[in-house]
């Protein structure tokens, strides 16, 4: 299994800055996964993109923990 990528790595490997990975990612067009406050990006999802052969799903945020009585 490969590690998922940060903004920062995504940002040098398409040699943008950093924001502009972070608006793409606000708006639904690069497929990302919220954990907690940080966005990740699994480099699958981002070849696929890349190439053109999916659109980008929704952002999928880490589901809330119920707490032991």
């Amino acid at each position: 299994m490969s590690q998922l990528l940060t903004a920062e790595q995504l940002a040098a490997r398409w040699q943008v800055p950093k924001s502009h990975v972070y608006r793409l990612t606000r708006t639904g067009q690069v497929p990302a996964v919220k954990l907690g406050k940080y966005y990740r990006y699994a480099p699958a999802a981002i070849e696929a993109f890349e190439a053109g052969e999916t659109p980008a799903p929704p952002i999928l945020a880490d589901t809330p923990r119920s707490r032991a009585a």
